[in-house]
């Protein structure tokens, strides 16, 4: 199990690097959303060919699988469209909501899954404690409403994801999605041109080609494909809850590229010992709501 939270913490670290990598490439969201699922579709098409990883023989699970990889779509533009039109930070608290629509969604939708009044209250601290480490950046307010949905609509893929990983390769799912997502950001595409009336600019720089590469190997194929497997083992809430220390890694990579020097106050420490300490403190609470006859 302890080998289990260390792999997802670095997996949090590498998405903590994703919407920096966001913030560096130039093309617009759902351009950026295309090559990066697109790219790392073909990656995982050869990687399932050369170690000869189990398919999906139902009709039923692939069209799930596509259906499913429409939301992620969606939620990675969404949350690029955030950094884009406001700042890594207010995108950051906008995905805090993340652990709170846990909370709330996941007992709804599964039935074996009970409400826990301690989870949603460690979804609400965590919501202040990344208020405590934005600070005033709140001048964003389409953004960050832009990210919460973001937020809401990745927190429903992943619940709905904890079904496939009982069935399937973590890397077969994780191609069905993909192609999946690269469906709904073409249509990303179309939707922007027609609201411009102009194709944006689908042609990226040398610069981006670089970043792109990054995102696409380490960011998405290898971070997604293990995220995807800890669920066979993790509960959802437990992998959003760690989740929540993305914020924090990515305003430090956010002050090493961007120079958000003004981040590091006695309130970004304060909150974000308040996370690490939720985060710490989850598997007791777990363990001891286990323990508890109902």
């Amino acid at each position: 199990m302890s080998r289990d939270y260390a792999k997802l913490h670095f997996v949090v670290i590498l998405w903590g690097f994703t919407a920096i990598l966001g913030g560096l490439i130039e093309l617009e969201s759902p351009v950026l959303v295309f090559y990066r699922v697109g790219l790392s579709g073909i990656i995982l098409a050869i990687l399932i060919k050369l170690i000869k990883a189990p398919g999906a023989d139902s009709k039923k699970g692939q069209i799930q699988m596509l259906a499913n990889g429409l939301l992620l779509g969606a939620h990675w533009i969404l949350f690029f469209l955030a950094v884009k039109i406001a700042n890594v930070s207010v995108c950051m608290i906008g995905m805090a909501t993340t652990s709170l629509w846990t909370a709330i969604l996941e007992p709804a939708l599964v039935k074996e899954r009970p409400f826990r009044a301690y989870e949603f209250g460690l979804g609400g601290i965590m919501i202040a404690a990344i208020a405590l480490i934005i600070g005033s950046e709140f001048n964003y307010l389409g953004g960050l409403l832009i990210a919460i949905f973001s937020a809401g609509i990745g927190t429903l893929f992943s619940i709905l994801n904890s079904r496939f990983t009982k069935k399937y390769n973590h890397y077969t799912i994780a191609l069905y999605q993909m192609i999946g997502a690269t469906l709904i950001a073409g249509a990303g595409i179309l939707m922007t041109a027609l609201w411009k009336k102009s194709m944006p600019n689908l042609m990226p720089s040398y610069q981006d080609i670089g970043w792109m590469l990054l995102l696409v190997c380490f960011c998405t194929v290898y971070a997604y494909a293990q995220y995807i497997e800890l669920l066979k083992r993790l509960s959802v809430f437990t992998i959003h809850l760690a989740y929540n220390l993305e914020p924090v890694y990515g305003m430090l990579f956010a002050a090493l590229f961007f120079s958000e020097h003004h981040l590091f106050g006695p309130l970004f420490y304060c909150g974000t010992a308040i996370i690490f300490i939720s985060v710490i403190m989850h598997p007791f609470l777990e363990h001891r709501q286990k323990r508890v006859p109902l």
